[in-house]
């Protein structure tokens, strides 16, 4: 009798370390994939900074640069499911703590960053470069909100 109860307790202790180990490793997983998404977006932004600020002669890139944000832009909230504030991120416990001012950041980055495709589909650098500024802001604003400093 005494025999089954510690291989139980062994059993349940085992399955409970194979189950928080299996999520950590998704939560390890998820946490990778949006940094490396927001690795991209970083370089996007800095792909059209470089090109706006040194004036290349690269405008035509701008919107390949700018539709890569919007596709991002747009999967930013499922790349933060609940449970992946914890490992190796800088994500704060505020996105999950306050997830309607998380989401609204969110959907204030999608829109701005589709005025950013659409201006630059016209053409006008004056113009694209006032938006890039507003597409920014919504990045910086989610940053110190949502995410650790370095």
């Amino acid at each position: 009798m005494k025999r089954m109860k510690i291989v139980a307790a062994v059993t349940v202790l085992l399955s409970v370390g194979f189950f928080v180990n299996l999520t950590l490793a998704e939560s390890e997983g998820i946490i990778k994939y949006r940094q490396n998404v927001m690795k991209t977006n970083g370089g996007h932004m800095g792909a059209i900074m470089d090109i706006l600020k040194n004036r290349l002669p690269l405008e035509a890139h701008v919107l390949d640069h700018a539709r890569s944000i919007q596709q991002n832009s747009k999967m930013t909230l499922e790349m933060f499911p609940k449970g992946s504030g914890f490992g190796d991120t800088k994500a704060k416990p505020a996105i999950w703590e306050n997830w309607s001012k998380f989401e609204s950041a969110a959907k204030a980055f999608v829109r701005e960053s589709a005025e950013l495709a659409k201006v630059a589909e016209s053409g006008d650098m004056k113009a694209f470069a006032k938006q890039f500024r507003a597409t920014g802001k919504t990045c910086g604003s989610c940053h110190k909100n949502f995410r650790k400093k370095d």
